[in-house]
This record gives structure tokens, sequence and C-alpha cells, in this order.
């Protein structure tokens, strides 16, 4: 597994077709669809991002240039014809990132925000709320521990493809962070945190135990696409 992280960054006029163009062509087509310039932004880089990671693992530009994406269960993207080749995306805040793997995978980034206990009072079991409730003393810790559960939560939702809809206290993380169950199917999934950028959770989910040590943050705007400094990061 590799997990690529990327700040969002303004594109320069110029430059905006051509990076546009760089995506693959369902991402074009929802990034047209979308309403807001910071949403486009976001979705434009997740492209650029899960590009970079396709060229990274050794794949050409001209079988990017022909990739298509399909949905598998319940609407998961998959890359047709890859069948080593598994990603998934995930934005939050100012960052966009990319798990790629060649099993299934699943990743979530959150920008940690405000306290929301009475969130985790209707959403998390009652094992993990009691969880959060032993921090009343701290709230930084309480805080972060929300997010860190919500940010695993997603991330195995994402590998099964299910999405929140399914209901999200079936997912329940344990005290050390190194699983997470679904309590519905008896399921078992192997999760890992990370805390390398500052005010953001990630945390990817496999089925398998072998995840990197470090996120990898590629130079995108200066290296990959020679914007010579005119992004703004």
């Amino acid at each position: 597994m590799k997990i690529y992280a990327a700040r969002v960054c303004d594109i320069p006029n110029r430059l905006y077709e051509h990076i546009f163009h760089l995506i693959n062509r369902q991402r074009r087509g929802k990034v047209t669809a979308l309403k807001h310039e910071k949403e486009r932004l976001r979705s434009i880089w997740a492209g650029l991002l899960l590009r970079y990671a396709f060229l990274a693992e050794g794949y050409g530009e001209e079988l990017w240039q022909r990739v298509e994406i399909v949905e598998g269960s319940y609407g998961k993207p998959y890359l047709s014809g890859y069948e080593n080749f598994f990603y998934s995306l995930s934005h939050s805040g100012e960052w966009v990132i990319c798990a790629v793997d060649d099993v299934e995978t699943g990743a979530d980034i959150q920008e940690i925000g405000m306290l929301k206990m009475a969130v985790a009072k209707r959403f998390y079991a009652k094992e993990e709320y009691d969880r959060l409730l032993g921090h009343e003393d701290d709230s930084e810790k309480q805080t972060d521990d929300l997010y860190k559960m919500w940010a695993a939560k997603e991330s195995c939702v994402k590998l099964t493809g299910r999405g929140i809809g399914a209901g999200i206290s079936r997912y329940v993380t344990d005290s050390a962070y190194t699983h997470i169950k679904d309590i519905e199917e008896n399921s078992l999934f192997f999760i890992r945190l990370y805390e390398e950028i500052p005010n953001y959770i990630i945390c990817v989910c496999s089925r398998r135990e072998r995840f990197p040590e470090r996120i990898l943050i590629p130079d995108l705007v200066n290296n990959v696409f020679n914007m010579g400094g005119e992004g703004t990061c």
C-alpha cells in the first residue's frame, strides 16, 4: 500500500485547461457539474493525485489516457481492467489523499474541528461513546479520538463500498485503533492512523495488516506539472 497526499491549490487560468484534461474523463464530467469553485478544485486535485499514483505504479501516460472507471458493488469505483490496482480517494479542508494497493483498500482524511459529542452519542457504538466520556477531563484528547473514530469508520465503509448510509454504528474501533469490526457481519478489518499533517487525521483500512510507515506528499505543483510556482497553496 501507498498513501499519497496533496494540498489543494489554486490553478492559474493559463494552465487550467491543460490540467483539467490530465484527469480522467469521468472526473471531468463530475468537476463540470460541481457548482462551487472549492469543490471543483478538490475534485481536480483528487483526480491529479490518482493519476500520479497510477503513473508511480509503473503504468504509462498512454494507458492513463484510456482509463475507464466503473462501479462495482454498492457503487464503489474501480479502474476497469486493472485487477491489481485498487484505490480510495478522500478530501477534507485543504487536503486530498489517495491510497493505492493490490487489494481492496479504504482511506479517509478528516480535518479536526469542533467536538461533536451529540453526533457521537447518536452514531457511535456505546463502547466508543463511553470511551470518549472517559476523556472528559481532556477535551483535546476527546476531540482527537472522536475524529479518529470517524475517519476509521469512513475508511472501512469506503473499503466495503457500502457508504455511511448502511449505518456507521455497526463499525466499531478498538481502543488502540488497529482494528475495526463490522458487528453486523462479524468481520474484522485492519486500520492505521496517520497524523503527519497538522490538524488532520488520516485513516486507511485493509483486510490485511500491511501499511506504510509514512504517507507520501509529492510536489505536484512544481515537479509534476511544471507550474513554476504559479499554483498557490
